[in-house]
C-alpha cells in the first residue's frame, strides 16, 4: 500500500484535505486516493490511521484475511497504550461537556449566559475566536428563540448546572425559570453538522491552536491543584429525597415549611445564606448554601 502524501504541519490552515474536529480536538487527513481518514498526533508529530471497514477491506486485499485478524489481535493488545481512530475519538465524545438551556430572556446575550453559567466552572473557549462557546439559537428571522448551547471545560460541571441552576431564576428582575440539561446530539455526519455548516466553520491555525490548548491544559492543571470547583458551591449542600411532587400538590404550605424546617435544622451546623426548594424535581431536591465550607461539610457528613 503506497505512501499517503501527508500534508505539512505548517500547511493545515489552507489545505482542504484536513479538518480539524471540534468535538476531538484534533485533525483529520482524508487521503483523496483511497478515501482513507488519518488522525494527527501532536505530540509525536506524526498521522496514524482512523480504523474502519474501508481500511479492512484494503489491508484484507493486500495481506489476506490472517493477517488482519493478527493486527486486529495486536491491535487490541495495544489498546491500553494508545487507542487510535475513530475508537479513541468516541471515548473522547462519551465524556459530555455541553448542556442545553431554554427558557432564556428574548434579550438575553453571550455575555450575560456566560457570567451566569460559570458559577458551576470554567467555560470553554472558542479556539477560533477566544470567546466562551455559547450557542444562542435563532429562528429563521434571526430573532432569539430562548434556548442556548453552554459547553463547559470538565464534564462534572454539567451536572452541577443541573442540580444548581435547573428551575432557576436566570434574572431576579424576571420571574421566569429556565431548564438545564444535558446536552444531546443526532449527528448529520462525523462532524456532527452537515457538509454546508462544516464548510462556514472557520479554519484554525494549527499552531495558534497548539498555543491554547497547552495555555488551557495549564488553566486546567493549576484549577484541579488549587481550585477545583468554585468557593461558592463548596459552601453549597444538595438534600435529595426530601418530598415528593405528590406531596406537593396536596399540600400548597408544605413548601413553605420544607424551606423552613431545613433552614433551622441546618442553621444548628453554621449560618445558612439561603435555602431553595427545586419544587419541580422528581428527586425531591433542597439547595442549602451556607456561609462557612466547614459547616457544609459537617451537613454532608
Amino acid at each position: 500500500m503506497p505512501t499517503p502524501n501527508f500534508p505539512k504541519f505548517e500547511d493545515f490552515k489552507t489545505d482542504k484535505r484536513v479538518q480539524y474536529i471540534e468535538e476531538t480536538e484534533s485533525y483529520v487527513f482524508t487521503d483523496p486516493t483511497d478515501g482513507l481518514e488519518y488522525e494527527y498526533d501532536s505530540n509525536r508529530g506524526a498521522w496514524f490511521p482512523m480504523w474502519n471497514e474501508a481500511l479492512v477491506e484494503q489491508q484484507q486485499s493486500a495481506y489476506g484475511a490472517d493477517a488482519v485478524e493478527t493486527a486486529k489481535t495486536d491491535a487490541s493488545d495495544s489498546s491500553t497504550t494508545r487507542p487510535k481512530g475513530r475508537e479513541a475519538s468516541k471515548r473522547k465524545l462519551r465524556e459530555n461537556t455541553r448542556v442545553y438551556v431554554s427558557g432564556l430572556p428574548l434579550d438575553t446575550t453571550e455575555k450575560e449566559v456566560a457570567d451566569y453559567f460559570s458559577q458551576c466552572g470554567a467555560i470553554m473557549p472558542d479556539l477560533a475566536t477566544n470567546k466562551p462557546r455559547i450557542k444562542l439559537y435563532r429562528d429563521a428571522d434571526g430573532e432569539l428563540k430562548g434556548d442556548a448551547l453552554v459547553a463547559y471545560f470538565k464534564a462534572p460541571s454539567v451536572q452541577l448546572a443541573i442540580d444548581i441552576l435547573g428551575d432557576s431564576q436566570f434574572r431576579s428582575t424576571d420571574p421566569g425559570r429556565i431548564s438545564v440539561q444535558e446536552a444531546r446530539f443526532e449527528s448529520k455526519n462525523d462532524n456532527g453538522a452537515t457538509e454546508s455548516e462544516a464548510a462556514k466553520r472557520p479554519r484554525v491555525d494549527p499552531k495558534l491552536l497548539q498555543k491554547q490548548i497547552a495555555r488551557m491544559e495549564r488553566k486546567l492543571d493549576w484549577a484541579d491543584e488549587e481550585k477545583p470547583v468554585s468557593d461558592r458551591y463548596k459552601r453549597t449542600v444538595i438534600l435529595e429525597h426530601m418530598f415528593t411532587l405528590e406531596e406537593l400538590q396536596e399540600d400548597v404550605t408544605l413548601l413553605l415549611d420544607l424551606a423552613e424546617d431545613v433552614r433551622s435544622e441546618c442553621e444548628k451546623l453554621g449560618v445558612v445564606t439561603s435555602v431553595k426548594v427545586f419544587d419541580l424535581s422528581e428527586e425531591g431536591a433542597i439547595a442549602v448554601k451556607f456561609k462557612s465550607e466547614n459547616s457544609a461539610i459537617a451537613c454532608v457528613k
